[in-house]
């Protein structure tokens, strides 16, 4: 069913309003962390785990959403949703301890995963083939891309000495999109009412997601290898496979499994959580080594990042105007590429080059890489694929940063600690683009423009063959063209 096109500019607001404060304030809390621990009579140490369960929060209410947006109105989810998000942000920005704090962010951390589903999905697809590329512009800029507004928003919010504004106007954003919704968001039945509830793949999300956040957080205060983090890693590592194995073996999944291990998906995830987790861990590096190794104050270090806003900028205007096209897995490489220069740039000391070229590789990667992820698989799964890629972006972004940063502040010279981690995240970047041009290169995968109307209509945007099937000699996939192309393959036997 493709919705009414005047009330696509309302469906823009909704998504937007619905995501960009809580990707900004994932971003922005690193500059008051300390005056957040002062305020509310705790430590950074306990703070860290605070703000590492809401983003495992996050990602469950991502997983949550798209279980209940098979059986349920999304209007009424997103509302619901929108309420909880601005009700969270009030309890944080007025919260006297962090007895208060954590269960709020935890509230606001599953409110803004249960939007990224109720809002995206229906944006992307419900509004015909023409809007989709505008659509992933307007995503990529105005949600992803805001998280580059978070170094410098938390950065000035740090100079300015309350941090409680910055959740007091998250909260205000997070009213006026409810009023938005409640006059937009159209009412559309549900994808399908009579699915069962997979509750085994919802308990071990769970499991998996907290767990992992917690021993990334716990990583501040004890050794990698102690039991207070090797416990719950482990415990998260063992839930996940038990979910993949679950998952795949179950008729009727939660997560599409077997469309998500196909060529562009793995290409995709891959892609989407490498770029986050590089630009995310980079960020904090960054801030770290101008803040508390050289002794800048916060206004001077936020001040580094504002090229990093019109950096995603370009990015994003660059996939909006390349979607329809072939070249969007060209982008990602030039992006993934990217990354690693602005890596290399601060340890040459040119950080204001650095963050504009972070900004621009964010704005290729992350956002690029979960719409192929879509458009390898059928619109219709779209809600849950983009709760799978969500789970271990999140994973990947807001738990590697916490034990790299613990890793710097532990070492006895925390600036050569600082710049080996920005090191390992500039071959961590050139690792994925290694990875970038691989995988589809031995998947017989070719550059095709989307077919747009088809993956609305119910198909694939774009092929996608089996992974690595070229290696796979049992696996013959229809999708897959031959390993060397026949154009050179004419050319060497003559």
């Amino acid at each position: 069913m493709v919705a009414r096109s005047g009330r696509y500019p309302l469906a823009v607001g909704i998504a937007l309003l619905g995501l960009g404060p809580n990707v900004v304030l994932s971003t922005a809390q690193l500059p008051v962390r300390e005056a957040m621990a002062g305020d509310l009579g705790t430590s950074v140490a306990t703070l860290g785990l605070a703000t590492g369960l809401g983003s495992a929060g996050f990602a469950i209410g991502a997983v949550f959403a798209a279980q209940l947006a098979l059986r349920l109105v999304q209007r009424r989810i997103f509302l619901v949703a929108e309420a909880a998000f601005a009700l969270g942000c009030l309890l944080v920005a007025v919260a006297p301890s962090i007895a208060v704090l954590l269960p709020a962010l935890v509230v606001l951390g599953l409110a803004a995963g249960a939007m990224l589903i109720s809002s995206l999905p229906p944006l992307v697809t419900r509004f015909g083939a023409g809007r989709v590329a505008l659509s992933a512009g307007i995503v990529d800029l105005g949600i992803f891309g805001a998280s580059t507004l978070g170094p410098l928003i938390g950065g000035l919010a740090a100079a300015g000495g309350d941090w409680r504004w910055l959740f007091a106007g998250a909260a205000g954003l997070a009213v006026v999109g409810w009023l938005v919704a409640l006059r937009g968001y159209e009412r559309w039945d549900p994808a399908e009412p009579e699915a069962r509830i997979d509750t085994p793949a919802l308990v071990l999300v769970v499991l998996a997601t907290a767990a992992g956040f917690v021993a990334a957080s716990l990583a501040s205060g004890h050794p990698l290898t102690s039991a207070p983090v090797l416990g719950p890693a482990l415990l998260a590592a063992g839930a996940f496979v038990t979910l993949v194995l679950a998952e795949v073996r179950r008729p009727d999944p939660l997560i599409p499994l077997s469309s998500l291990t196909t060529q562009l998906p793995v290409t995709g995830i891959l892609v989407a959580m490498v770029g986050g987790a590089v630009v995310v861990t980079t960020t904090d590096l960054v801030q770290t080594l101008l803040g508390q190794v050289e002794g800048r104050s916060p206004g001077e270090v936020a001040m580094v990042f504002w090229p990093m806003p019109i950096g995603a900028l370009v990015g994003a205007v660059v996939f909006w105007r390349l979607f329809r096209t072939r070249f969007v897995p060209v982008l990602i490489d030039v992006g993934l590429a990217t990354l690693a220069a602005g890596c290399l740039l601060v340890l040459a000391g040119a950080e204001s080059w650095a963050t504009l070229l972070l900004g621009f590789g964010a704005a290729s990667t992350v956002s690029p890489g979960l719409f192929l992820t879509g458009l390898g698989m059928e619109s219709q799964k779209l809600g849950r694929g983009f709760a799978l890629v969500q789970l271990l972006r999140s994973m990947a972004t807001y738990a590697v940063a916490p034990v790299i940063l613990a890793l710097v502040m532990r070492s006895p010279d925390q600036g050569d600690a600082a710049r080996a981690g920005v090191l390992a995240m500039a071959i961590a970047s050139m690792g994925a683009l290694l990875a970038a041009l691989v995988v589809p290169a031995l998947s017989g995968a070719r550059l095709r423009a989307p077919d747009l109307e088809a993956w609305l209509d119910g198909g694939k945007g774009l092929p996608s063959p089996a992974t690595v099937t070229h290696l796979r000699p049992s696996v013959d996939d229809d999708e897959a063209e031959p390993l060397v192309p026949e154009r050179l393959r004419r050319g060497r036997t003559r």
